[in-house]
């Protein structure tokens, strides 16, 4: 590990994120930095004793904060990125065509697919340039088009298939640039969180994950990879999904 190994959270204020932190907060390995939009998930963040970023996630203030990392020599160990939305005010997952509108497709798309990847975007040449940096991003299983034999859910479906092409790019370009690199489309079960909140009656307990469940099979899938230039698609089992 080198002196400048940073650990990175990106959507820090998320259920995940947030128990993420706390977890690798615990470890003490190595410094870690949450980033996030909103100003009161990072007070509640701070109690971890952790950098904290705020960042809007545009290209401009996803740029400011590459170059900060670059003045830093940072040597990222550890990414992941977060953010996601299934549904928000005034729309829900869609479950027929008569119910598609522009505005919530955009606004889906944006979070799930374009956020992440203006994440990488901005964050590539430092990531080139560090020693072994895993990428964790996260998507779904019904991103899956392999998977889907159920229909519905448009924008989300769409939008983390969309993301795993992109994540796919990303992947093919992070190995000419930095064969060590290694990055993951992760699916993390079913997580009680607002995102799940109103989906989860149909949920089985034992498959209903708390975020601290969650936050220790997404650290324990992300250690277990290893750099081959190419994009995984795993679940919380580790497991590969169909793309």
């Amino acid at each position: 590990m080198s002196s400048n190994s940073l650990d990175i959270v990106i959507g820090a204020g998320s259920a995940i994120g947030c128990a993420l932190i706390e977890r690798w907060s615990d470890e003490c390995a190595r410094p870690l930095l949450a980033v996030a939009r909103s100003t009161d998930s990072l007070a509640v963040i701070e109690q971890f004793g952790v950098q904290t970023h705020q960042c809007d996630y545009t290209e401009a203030a996803l740029a400011a904060l590459a170059i900060q990392l670059q003045e830093q020599s940072a040597d990222i160990s550890r990414l992941v990125i977060c953010n996601g939305v299934l549904q928000g005010e005034g729309y829900r997952p869609e479950r027929a065509l008569t119910q598609l509108k522009t505005s919530a497709m955009e606004q889906v798309f944006e979070i799930n697919t374009f956020m992440p990847m203006r994440v990488l975007a901005a964050l590539t040449p430092v990531l080139k340039r560090c020693a072994a940096p895993r990428i964790a991003v996260l998507s779904a299983r019904v991103g899956s088009i392999g998977d889907n034999g159920l229909g519905g859910w448009y924008s989300y479906r769409g939008s983390k298939a969309a993301l795993n092409m992109m994540l796919r790019c990303a992947a093919l370009e992070m190995r000419r640039v930095n064969s060590a690199a290694k990055i993951m489309a992760y699916h993390p079960g079913t997580v009680d969180t607002p995102l799940s909140q109103p989906f989860q009656a149909n949920v089985a307990p034992e498959k209903l994950f708390s975020p601290e469940r969650a936050a220790e099979a997404l650290d324990t899938v992300l250690t277990s990879l290893t750099a081959d230039g190419e994009l995984s698609y795993l679940d919380w089992q580790g497991n590969t999904i169909p793309w």
